[in-house]
């Protein structure tokens, strides 16, 4: 059985994305994920619900938001892609979006996705690559046109990676391929045993990814042979974070993990920080995440800790380092987007509208 029949379940229960009925014979859909937060330079973008958000780095000003007045048929999750004149948008109900990163001014969409988005598009030379949870990966032309697709046997919810002649797909069917960029043939897929949510992380012609089946997995990047396999305890939602030739990882029972990425050993690991549902964030200090209760933390590179936050919210996600400041998205609070600095003191946030 495909898992995308078991998404429902799964959404519910872990990312938050819910379905609800209301009364009358018909049907409302209401979807509550985390935001997709998105830095370039001085700027953040952030899609959440009906809108996507540009907001200034330093103070949390808004820039502009798209569209001008929200609409019950626009809902937005999955982090933006941002070029130099192109901001790409996917939309929970099916449609892509390009917009002007300065101003927010649409400049087309592209309807030919038949489920939603979730994972964040890449730019590549003239395309923008776009994965859907329709199974396919979209290669689109900066002006929306169609140029090839590449078709997995499940559902595509991550950011695909890129190397100079490849480009590497992971999938909820388990498999993680190798992929043409040319023209979206494929070179290889390798079974890793469980569904994967993430990105993969490319270190120097290897690939390390965390699946569900409670494991990271290291593949060679050129013939896609499994290297080595780390058990954990928990489902792994995050990608592994690379940082001076260590790994760094969370899973689902509250886990922290510091790993040799050459060997695939264990360096450390830290328990009882509460269900990870991101990656960890590396700044110049140690690794920064967040947990649903427990807020923002950090560790050092050696897992001491260093501090901790509590917001009002819940936190899901990842941070995203924009200049000195860790981004952390917010959810079910007063707050969208809260600015805190490499000490763990909130600088800004963001509040959405009443």
């Amino acid at each position: 059985m495909k898992l995308k029949r078991f998404f429902p379940i799964l959404l519910f229960l872990i990312l938050t994305l819910t379905l609800s009925a209301c009364g009358g014979g018909g049907q409302a859909f209401r979807a509550t994920s985390w935001p997709g937060v998105t830095v370039d330079q001085d700027t953040v973008y952030v899609a959440y619900q009906q809108q996507i958000l540009a907001l200034q780095a330093k103070d949390g000003s808004l820039l502009w938001s798209y569209p001008a007045e929200p609409s019950a048929r626009q809902l937005f999750y999955a982090p933006p892609a941002v070029s130099e004149d192109l901001l790409i948008a996917g939309g929970y109900f099916n449609d892509l979006y390009a917009l002007d990163p300065k101003t927010g001014s649409e400049r087309w969409q592209f309807g030919t996705a038949k489920d939603r988005y979730i994972g964040q598009p890449l730019f590549m030379d003239d395309l923008v690559l776009v994965p859907n949870a329709d199974d396919n990966l979209y290669a689109i032309d900066h002006n929306g046109s169609l140029q090839w697709k590449f078709t997995a046997e499940d559902a595509l919810w991550s950011q695909p990676v890129l190397d100079s002649d490849r480009l590497f797909v992971a999938s909820m069917d388990h498999n993680l391929y190798a992929v043409d960029p040319a023209d979206g043939s494929q070179i290889w897929k390798t079974d890793l045993g469980g569904s994967i949510v993430s990105s993969p992380t490319f270190v120097e012609e290897t690939l390390y990814v965390g699946s569900m089946a409670k494991e990271v997995v290291s593949v060679d990047a050129r013939a896609g042979e499994v290297l080595w396999r780390f058990p954990v305890t928990g489902m792994i939602w995050g990608r592994p974070s690379y940082h001076e030739g260590n790994l760094y990882f969370g899973d689902m029972s509250g886990t922290i993990y510091a790993v040799d990425a050459e060997k695939g050993t264990q360096l450390w690991k830290v328990e009882g920080v509460g269900a990870i549902t991101g990656s960890m964030t590396v700044f110049e200090d140690g690794i920064a995440f967040v947990t649903e209760e427990n807020g923002v933390q950090a560790l050092s590179f050696s897992g001491e800790r260093l501090w901790s936050l509590l917001l009002n919210g819940k936190l899901y996600g990842e941070p995203v380092v924009a200049g000195e400041y860790l981004m952390v998205p917010v959810t079910s609070g007063d707050q969208l987007l809260v600015a805190v600095d490499f000490s763990g003191n909130q600088r800004w946030a963001y509040s959405l509208a009443k």
